[in-house]
């Protein structure tokens, strides 16, 4: 008789098939490898000597942290870390390990699908549309004398496959939608204040896009694109439902009796 086949999912109580188990831990693992890698040659390049930097490409990175991307990269690197830690968990001692997994698994999804996954489709679709249509108002030519090309795809098409990958080899329990909404709200209020705040301070914009147009119009274009990611937010949820609903509806369904 065929054993039913099982899938690895944040939500279980035990480790299931070991074939299925590999692979969000390899992913997690080889998502982990590169953020070490990335990281450490992205962080090299601001140890050159700044006074032989072009003063376009000084204002550039005097914006650093303000960049959705880098914020991007800093939450994709803490999630994928948090998601090899929780795996380490579940191989030593099952997912409530010191108590913490059950509510350590419950914010990996929280934050997978309110924040890590729309924000990742956002800047990876976002960037690559603007950079088509004319780079110079999202990444002017001058850094690529600095950032190596590969380096940006790293910054902006490698985060995609990854979190396509975390969303279709790991079930998620995805939250109520109106907890990923606080999250994501929450999320966005604070990168907006960081936003505002560096043009009342600098005079300027994080993104040359802005510049192009009147302030009121500048918040008009703010809105809409923080509406584009909000979309995103729903997608995800949607691909979830749409690949592991089936699973689930067949592992709650409960068998018809025969009558005698």
């Amino acid at each position: 008789m065929n054993k039913p086949k099982q899938n690895i999912s944040f939500g279980t109580n035990r480790l299931a098939g070991i074939e299925m188990s590999a692979y969000p831990m390899l992913l997690h693992t080889v998502a982990c490898l590169w953020y070490v890698f990335f990281w450490s040659n992205f962080l090299s390049n601001s140890q050159t000597n700044e006074e032989d930097w072009d003063p376009k490409y000084r204002d550039i990175n005097e914006m650093g942290y303000r960049f959705l991307t880098n914020w991007n990269l800093f939450f994709q690197t803490l999630f994928f870390a948090g998601c090899l830690f929780h795996d380490v968990m579940k191989i030593l001692n099952g997912p409530n390990w010191l108590k913490l997994g059950s509510t350590f698994q419950t914010l990996l999804s929280l934050a997978f699908s309110s924040i890590i996954l729309p924000t990742g489709i956002f800047v990876c679709v976002t960037f690559w549309l603007m950079y088509a249509y004319d780079r110079e108002i999202v990444y002017p030519k001058i850094i690529d004398s600095y950032i190596p090309y590969w380096q940006n795809h790293g910054m902006h098409t490698t985060i995609l496959p990854l979190i396509l990958a975390e969303l279709f080899t790991t079930r998620h329990k995805f939250p109520s939608v109106s907890a990923s909404l606080v999250l994501y709200l929450g999320f966005g209020l604070c990168y907006a204040i960081v936003f505002l705040e560096t043009y009342i301070e600098k005079g300027r914009w994080v993104y040359p896009l802005f510049g192009l147009y009147s302030f009121p119009i500048a918040l008009g274009i703010m809105v809409f694109l923080f509406v584009l990611k909000l979309s995103f937010l729903f997608v995800g949820i949607f691909i979830q439902n749409m690949y592991w609903g089936k699973d689930e509806k067949k592992q709650y369904r409960k068998p018809i009796k025969k009558s005698s």
